[in-house]
């Protein structure tokens, strides 16, 4: 993340609401050992001024712990050593999952199953990730039986899809999502965020360009919201639209998104003054509203304001 201008940094204030909004997702990304991305979340945090002096000695002892333990994190790598990293790190994974599930003969492999059909949500996002890692032929028709049986979360239905096309199962599948049947092709299911298509992207990376200056890392927390908005999207017809919309589309949905966000983290937002830098004239009024009242739902029912 960038460090907050000092411009910005006066006209910004961390109210309680998002103060406690942003120590969840950090705990969150410390559950889920991503130090790094913990990191640049405490850099941003210590930023603001007029923070209770308790809350900004916690986090800076936090940091100090982790810049200890984790000297990695102070000093990213370039892009190609990142993904090579990446890939050597997915390999021990697998090796290790693999290893774990032969030593067990079979009963590792029930538990997993045991925690996707029982567990918790969470449990069941780390279940679908050790078993994207098992070469077990039984597995496929597992997951698929389950994740079509009735209607999932979309986060877990989505996350389902992409360990199916991990574990190289292909083919068409039927589930009820959203109110509705839809059929998807698992080979096509997005792996990474950069396997959807390109106006999709666009729409992440234009809240990037409007926020870099004023606020330099609320795209991070607009990129979560948006992946998961896609993850409750796709399969359905509001999914194809984005995949196939003109470029207009790209600064709706952006204004919109950034403009949800702003009011829920902050509980406002300047919202002419936005519409403005996106470019939204009369003629796209009715568009914005739609994306604007869609993704105003969408954040209602699955990201409810925390407290």
């Amino acid at each position: 993340m960038k460090s907050i201008t000092e411009s910005s940094k006066n006209n910004v204030i961390l109210f309680p609401k998002t103060a406690q909004y942003y120590e969840e997702e950090l705990a969150r990304l410390l559950r889920k050992e991503q130090y790094s991305d913990a990191m640049q979340l405490l850099a941003y945090l210590l930023q603001f001024p007029g923070v209770d002096p308790v809350k900004q000695e916690q986090w800076g002892a936090l940091q100090q712990w982790l810049l200890t333990m984790f000297p990695e994190v102070a000093f990213p790598q370039s892009e190609s050593l990142e993904e090579e990293a990446g890939e050597i790190e997915s390999d021990f994974v697998r090796q290790a999952i693999r290893e774990k599930s032969a030593v067990d003969q079979g009963e590792f492999t029930a538990k997993l199953q045991q925690m996707l059909v029982q567990g918790t949500l969470e449990q069941q996002v780390n279940a679908l990730e050790q078993m994207a890692f098992l070469d077990q032929p039984e597995l496929g028709p597992f997951v698929t039986g389950w994740l079509t049986e009735r209607p999932r979360h979309p986060h877990i239905q989505f996350k389902a899809l992409q360990t199916l096309r991990r574990i190289g199962e292909q083919g068409t599948i039927a589930l009820p999502k959203n109110g509705q049947q839809v059929l998807l092709d698992i080979e096509d299911t997005p792996i990474s965020p950069e396997d959807f298509p390109s106006r999709i992207r666009d729409m992440i990376r234009r809240i990037g360009d409007i926020s870099e200056i004023s606020q330099p890392d609320f795209v991070y927390f607009a990129s979560q919201t948006w992946q998961e908005f896609l993850a409750y999207a796709y399969g359905t017809p509001l999914y194809a639209e984005l995949a196939q919309a003109e470029e207009s589309a790209v600064d709706v949905w952006a204004s919109a998104l950034h403009i949800i966000l702003q009011e829920k983290l902050f509980g406002m937002s300047v919202r002419e003054e936005l519409l403005d830098n996106y470019g939204i004239v009369d003629g796209m009024t009715l568009p914005w509203k739609r994306a604007y009242n869609t993704l105003q739902a969408f954040v209602k029912q699955f990201s409810p304001d925390p407290g």
